[in-house]
């Protein structure tokens, strides 16, 4: 099996968009941070930029694919922009939505269990899996309990 030079070449031009859109992201984080935590920064939103011009150009590659299905370049290009938009969506789908970054439940009950060890003299705050989330240890400990 024998690779085109047209295929390669529409790979490389693939790779060089996403390239060009990493470094821009990069930049962008340079110039202007993150400062505000609760809200996605100008980096985010110069990445969420790109990958939606991806799936822009990987509508229009699949619309040429029928209109020109023997080109090989355009089939190159149509790899690496299927690639980078399905796997930006498992990405997303997986990992952040169904992921280690899932959040609280919402029962406090269930999901919290707050912990007072008089004897080490330590407040811990755990999750139903038995993460720490907070763990405070102090010199001395003062317990205001009703008698």
């Amino acid at each position: 099996m024998r690779i085109e030079k047209q295929f390669v070449t529409g790979l490389a031009r693939g790779l060089l968009y996403y390239a060009c859109g990493a470094a821009l992201v990069w930049l962008t984080y340079l110039l202007f941070g993150w400062e505000y935590a609760h809200a996605p920064a100008a980096y985010h939103l110069v990445g969420l930029l790109v990958l939606v011009v991806g799936a822009v150009l990987l509508i229009r590659r699949l619309i040429s694919l029928f209109t020109k299905p023997a080109d090989r370049y355009n089939k190159g290009v149509l790899l690496v922009h299927t690639v980078a938009v399905v796997g930006f969506i498992l990405f997303f789908k997986l990992i952040i939505l169904n992921g280690a970054l899932k959040r609280d439940t919402g029962d406090t009950v269930a999901s919290e269990i707050l912990t007072l060890d008089l004897e080490t003299q330590t407040l811990l705050l755990t999750n139903n899996v038995r993460d720490t989330l907070f763990l405070q240890v102090a010199d001395s400990l003062y317990v205001n309990s009703p008698q």
